[in-house]
């Protein structure tokens, strides 16, 4: 059964619009690309670069020969030729304008030069994410949307006040909860969806660690030797949620800071971390200055950090910090992300800037919390360049309540509710 990504939207507004010409998807491998591309662009003709011997057929053709087609275009596994993209330029420029051609392929893409110096200024780039709640419960209209439409502080805690009537036995709660605890307890990469013996999601989540993490760090880095990148991911895994120090991470695996911080860096350009930058406006020799990591798929960090069961705080933060950022990288181009962390102790785990003002949460792995735990999101205007529209106390229990003034504690189901 096919699940509609929270992209296509987005993807189909620019497929109709000027900027829709060339559109290039990328993100991890196996994040289901080519079934997107496939099930919503039926029509196009699809070539995929996968195999050599195709590979060498297709690079052969000229422009020209391509546009007589009369055709719109996919090219898969686009990075594997990057010679191709001269003629993709020339069919863009000497093609009819409603010519639309759809590339797509992994990380690598993002580093070839040759894309950005062809297809500067005639393409727009995407990306793909594992499922997310949203995608998986068939939610649209939550209130994460209405922060990241930037919606007026009103509209939005209208949202939340109605939804803290919604009741647990509603069978749109029940999928978002089921949603909910799938991801937590394997991740959310879609080839994981055909499975349903628990052993099996295990045995894939390594083999996809073992084939497709190497595969991506072979192609980025041309690392020969991946038992010091493996020691790295795996220390890496266990401190997600986690201030990002390089000169411990490499005493820990035995490496220079230099390679700690390169591992890091290909790690998040294909996809399989992030990191949410620490906000630095005002008062600024109060604020801790490094990112924070995180996993972008809680199985991968699962089946490297070998905590298979059961849900850390660490875990439930990832969780929380991961669906937040996706969901906005997807829809929404405008907000950017940030966590807050003074050298006198205070902390907030994530700060969203939009053009309207700042929207803070902070994430509890607790079934239960007190004004206490709101208390790092009382009196955060005197950090902050612009107004601070809402404050939410993220947890894993089952009421919204005002819990502080203007501070609201909410159920982690209820952000995709």
């Amino acid at each position: 059964m096919y699940i509609e990504r929270l992209l296509t939207p987005l993807f189909n507004r620019l497929f109709r619009s000027k900027l829709g010409r060339c559109i290039i998807l990328t993100g991890a491998r196996q994040t289901g690309k080519t079934t997107f591309l496939k099930k919503e662009f039926g029509s196009f003709e699809y070539h995929s670069f996968d195999e050599i011997l195709e590979r060498e057929t297709l690079v052969k053709r000229p422009s020209r020969w391509w546009l007589l087609r009369g055709k719109h275009f996919i090219f898969d596994e686009i990075q594997k030729t990057p010679d191709f993209f001269g003629t993709i330029k020339s069919m863009i420029d000497n093609g009819p304008a409603d010519l639309r051609i759809i590339l797509s392929g992994s990380a690598q893409i993002r580093l070839i030069s040759k894309i950005r110096e062809s297809l500067a200024g005639r393409s727009v780039t995407l990306e793909l994410f594992p499922f997310t709640v949203s995608e998986l419960a068939r939610t649209k209209n939550h209130f994460l949307v209405s922060i990241f439409n930037e919606g007026a502080r009103e509209d939005v805690l209208d949202v939340i006040k109605k939804r803290s009537m919604a009741l647990p036995t509603e069978a749109n709660v029940l999928a978002v909860m089921d949603a909910e605890e799938r991801i937590l307890n394997f991740g959310a990469m879609p080839p994981l969806y055909h499975l349903s013996d628990e052993e099996e999601k295990w045995i894939w989540l390594k083999e996809y660690c073992n084939t497709y993490l190497q595969r991506d760090l072979m192609d980025l880095a041309r690392v020969n030797d991946l038992n010091n990148f493996l020691r790295l991911e795996r220390i890496a895994s266990l401190r997600t949620g986690g201030i990002l120090n390089y000169s411990d991470l490499a005493r820990d695996a035995d490496i220079s800071s230099a390679t700690a911080k390169k591992y890091i860096n290909h790690l998040e350009i294909s996809y399989h971390v992030f990191l949410i930058p620490a906000f630095r406006i005002r008062v600024k020799e109060r604020l801790i200055k490094s990112s924070k990591l995180y996993f972008t798929d809680l199985g991968i960090q699962r089946i490297l950090s070998g905590i298979k069961h059961g849900v850390t705080g660490q875990q439930f933060e990832n969780f929380v910090i991961s669906e937040i950022v996706k969901l906005g990288r997807t829809l929404f181009k405008n907000a950017e992300f940030y966590y807050l962390r003074t050298k006198d102790g205070r902390e907030v785990d994530l700060l969203i800037r939009t053009s309207k003002g700042y929207w803070a949460f902070e994430v509890k792995g607790s079934r239960k919390v007190t004004t206490k735990d709101a208390r790092h999101l009382l009196g955060l205007e005197s950090f902050l360049d612009g107004p601070l529209l809402g404050s939410f106390l993220v947890y894993h229990g089952d009421k919204i309540t005002e819990i502080a003034p203007s501070v609201y504690a909410i159920p982690s189901w209820a952000l995709w509710l």
